[in-house]
Order: structure tokens, then C-alpha cells, then sequence
């Protein structure tokens, strides 16, 4: 077959069923597509609508990445889809694009580029999820040339936080780890007190990180996986949102023989007060009043015993309550 003959994109291969792999079980979707891409053209507005990344974050982000063969990589990503850019072999007329699961080693035949073009997007793939794709040069006779594959993955649509806590000089959240490790590079954090309404971007490579927050205000924290390609940033259309605040810090408001009261700043962006008190001989804290008023008074207690207390911020959003972090403390009142 003459090699012009392959000039115009290839016929797409259908997966008429889904294929079921060795490792694992794996099953491989089978909506996989493949779309070319010119190479003189450059990304859509909005696939290169990404912050470039400067050469200090490029080396703190660790830009190894799932493991490729020489002259093959990807160089795009979106939440279904892959791009991947290879070498041109000489004397190769067409080439052939196969995919699979990344932990399988089972191909799925894709379809064919002609020679004059050395990029392909594949599409309709799963959200977080790797695969390999491998690029065979054939001859104008079928014989091939070389075979050369890539490490790739799909951005993640979104990723859960394992752990989130206030901290010192701020608040910490730690997200769960993904497989493998490095197909997400980092993560685009974009938060905004109650107080000030400035929204604040920041971005870190590792998946344990620190906001330096104020206190006495709700934050809302929209977390985004992205990947780091190119020196480019590819980030998830979807945050993982939450609602945080530092824990309110009480001060004494006066006591009798018998009573005790504290009271706080207003926490901006919340809608009432947890109060919660452990008593003598309680393990525990049970909550006695909620309030939107920012005092509380501890009656009928016994001089010279312990009482704990701790108040929480509350802040409802979309029918879901979102509490402040909590720091406990100790009342006492002293005397005969």
C-alpha cells in the first residue's frame, strides 16, 4: 500500500466490547477514541489557558514522570483525554496507536497516522486513571520499524482529603496519595476569607500542605489536582471544596461564687456557636447550647474543680454544616 494513501486521518477502530485483561482484571473502556492533532496547530484557548511554570517550580515539582521510552511522550491532558507527540521514524510510512491499562500489558489496536504526522489525542478515557500508549512505524508493506511507549494519565475530576486540621502558622490538609504517585504533579489551591472576600492562589507539589490563615474568619478552600506537562500546568475542571476556620480563642468575661463567663470574637461567614462543656467526672464533651451570641456562661459550678469548654463556629452551606477547627480549655473557680 502507497504511503499517500494514508494522508488523511485514519478510519477509528470501534471497541465493539469491553476487553478484559489478565492483571488485575482490568477492564478497558470501550469508548476509547483517537483524534489527531495537526502539527502545526496549537492547543485550543482552552486547553492552553494554563499558568506557565517557572524553572524553580519545575524542579521542586520533580518533572519525572510515568516512565516513557526515548522520542515519545505526553504532552497534554484533560480529565478524558491524553495527547501524546513521538519522533518521526525514517522510512516509516504510517503509524500504528495501541493502548492499554497501565498495569496490563494487553493493547487495544486504536487506528493509524500516516507519516506526515507525529501527534495523537486519544479520547474518551477514564478520569484518573494511567495507561500506556505505544506507537508502532510500519513500513508501506506493514513490517515494523520500531515500537516505542508512554506512561500517560487523565487528569483527575477531583481528589479527597484524607486529613485537615489547624496548625501552627496555619491550616494543614493532607489529600490521599493516587497510583501511581506522580500522576498528579501537585495542586492548584484557591481560597477566600468571609472577612476580606480576596480570593488567593497558591500552588505546592506535595500532597501535605499548609494555608496560613487568620484567625476568626471561615475560609472556602477549592482544591484542584493538575498535571505538569511542558513546563505547563493541565488542572482539573473540578474542585474539592471546604469550609474552614481556626479555632476560636476564649477570654475570661467575669465569675461570681458559682458561675464563670468567657466570651470571643465574631468568626465572619458563620451563622451560630457550638458550646460545648466536659463536666467533673466526664470523659467527654457534650454540647449545651448553640448560639449565635458570642458569651457563655458556666453556672452551678463547684469551687476548685476542673470544668473543660470548648466553642466551635458553625456555617451552614447548601444544607451542609461546616464547623470550625476547636481549641479546648480549662475552667476553675478558686476559693472556700
Amino acid at each position: 500500500m502507497k504511503a499517500r494513501s494514508f494522508k488523511k486521518f485514519f478510519v477509528s477502530i470501534a471497541l465493539s466490547a469491553v476487553l478484559t485483561f489478565s492483571t488485575a482484571a482490568t477492564a478497558f473502556a470501550a469508548t476509547a477514541q483517537l483524534m489527531p492533532v495537526e502539527q502545526s496547530a496549537e492547543l485550543s484557548p482552552e486547553q492552553t489557558d494554563i499558568p506557565s511554570v517557572d524553572d524553580s517550580n519545575a524542579q521542586a515539582a520533580g518533572v519525572s514522570y510515568l516512565t516513557s521510552d526515548s522520542g515519545i511522550k505526553q504532552i497534554a491532558a484533560s480529565e478524558n483525554s491524553v495527547t501524546v507527540q513521538w519522533n518521526p521514524v525514517t522510512n516509516a510510512a504510517k503509524y500504528a496507536i495501541s493502548i492499554s491499562p497501565f498495569s496490563s500489558g494487553s493493547y487495544k489496536l486504536l487506528g493509524y497516522f500516516d507519516n506526515s504526522r507525529n501527534k495523537a489525542k486519544i479520547n474518551k478515557l477514564k478520569a484518573g486513571t494511567a495507561y500506556k500508549v505505544r506507537i508502532t512505524a510500519l513500513t508501506s508493506s506493514g513490517t515494523a520499524i520500531s515500537s516505542r511507549i508512554a506512561g500517560c494519565t487523565t487528569l483527575y475530576s477531583s481528589v479527597t482529603v484524607k486529613t485537615s486540621y489547624a496548625s501552627t502558622g496555619g491550616y494543614t490538609f493532607n489529600m490521599n496519595t493516587v497510583n501511581p504517585a506522580n500522576s498528579i504533579s501537585g495542586y492548584k489551591v484557591i481560597y477566600q476569607s468571609s472577612a476580606a472576600h480576596k480570593l488567593t492562589t497558591k500552588y505546592y507539589t506535595r500532597p501535605s500542605f499548609t494555608l496560613p490563615l487568620n484567625k476568626n474568619t471561615f475560609y472556602q478552600v477549592k482544591i484542584y489536582p493538575y498535571l505538569l506537562l511542558n513546563n505547563k500546568r493541565y488542572v482539573t475542571t473540578t474542585p474539592t471544596t471546604r469550609y474552614i476556620s481556626m479555632g476560636i480563642v476564649l477570654k475570661k468575661a467575669g465569675n461570681t461564687s458559682s458561675t464563670m463567663s468567657v466570651k470571643w470574637n465574631k468568626v465572619a461567614g458563620a451563622n451560630n456557636y457550638s458550646v460545648y462543656v466536659k463536666y467533673p467526672n466526664s470523659s467527654s464533651y457534650k454540647k449545651v447550647r448553640t448560639t449565635t451570641a458570642t458569651s457563655f456562661t458556666l453556672t452551678n459550678m463547684t469551687k476548685n474543680v476542673k470544668y473543660g469548654i470548648k466553642v466551635i463556629a458553625n456555617k451552614k452551606v447548601n444544607g451542609k454544616t461546616w464547623t470550625s477547627a476547636s481549641n479546648a480549655y480549662t475552667m476553675s473557680l478558686t476559693g472556700r
